[in-house]
């Protein structure tokens, strides 16, 4: 709504082996990848048709076993969301950046020294090195008098030179089911456009040559009347886009919301 505001902060963490490389073949002997983040994301209603996001991971830890962490601030992403047409079904169009403030010289030391007595270092980056743009169509619809609603996205990201661009196409479907509790489930799969990278670009950290399908499955509780908690899970499958350079391992998110 018009001044509404919805705000949400959430500890996200995800642990595994299951490497699946550049080439989708799946390494599962690979180092365990440990990572932590803290999250703020929020929406404010600037008129009746257009609504300001940002999504902040303002802590983010990452390391591979036997590694100390690398720590630092994630990119913030800033959006803007447009209502195209409000009636059945609702369409909307966004547009957001991401801000490249994540320090790229973020090095993860071993925890002992090598058998040349020296400490290894892995440069772990908490974001992407350069902005990234991208533009967003949704149409939705709810359903059983709006207790329940679906809704399906298709999202084109522009990243910097270094960095094919991505498309992400999704879908997801909703249902409260009391005035205090409802869940979701989400299914989204990402593409790379131009290229799969290679050498030092075909990172873990900044996306490049990565493909996946997630599934996530979400809750809220309304503990009062501005306030929720949350919980999702997350994990990967081939469904959409078959799985390249990602670490395949649930995520789980534990949050508390509020809305005004």
């Amino acid at each position: 709504n018009k001044k509404g505001v919805y705000v949400k902060t959430g500890f996200s963490f995800l642990s595994g082996q299951n490497y699946y490389n550049t080439e989708g073949v799946l390494l599962s002997n690979s180092s365990t990848f440990y990572q932590q983040a803290l999250t703020l994301y929020g929406e404010y209603g600037i008129n009746k048709n257009t609504t300001a996001i940002i999504n902040f991971p303002y802590f983010k830890s990452q390391h591979y076993a036997d590694y100390n962490a690398a720590k630092g601030i994630g990119n913030p992403q800033l959006e803007l969301k447009f209502a195209v047409f409000k009636k059945f079904p609702v369409i909307s169009f966004s547009v957001g950046a991401e801000l490249p403030l994540a320090n790229q010289t973020n090095f993860s030391t071993a925890k002992t020294e090598n058998a040349l007595g020296i400490i290894e270092k892995i440069n772990l980056p908490t974001g992407y090195a350069d902005f990234n743009y991208w533009g967003t169509l949704a149409v939705s619809s709810g359903f059983w008098q709006g207790m329940g609603w679906v809704s399906g996205f298709y999202q084109y990201n522009i990243r910097g030179e270094a960095y094919s661009d991505q498309t992400k196409i999704g879908f997801e479907i909703g249902y409260k089911w009391s005035p205090h509790f409802w869940t979701n489930a989400r299914l989204v799969g990402l593409y790379q456009n131009n290229g799969a990278g290679s050498g030092s670009n075909a990172s873990i950290v900044n996306g490049q040559g990565m493909k996946f399908t997630t599934l996530n499955i979400g809750a809220a509780y309304k503990i009062s009347k501005h306030y929720s908690i949350t919980a999702d899970w997350q994990t990967y499958n081939d469904l959409i886009a078959k799985r390249k350079n990602v670490f395949s391992t649930p995520l789980y998110q534990i949050g508390l919301s509020a809305e005004f």
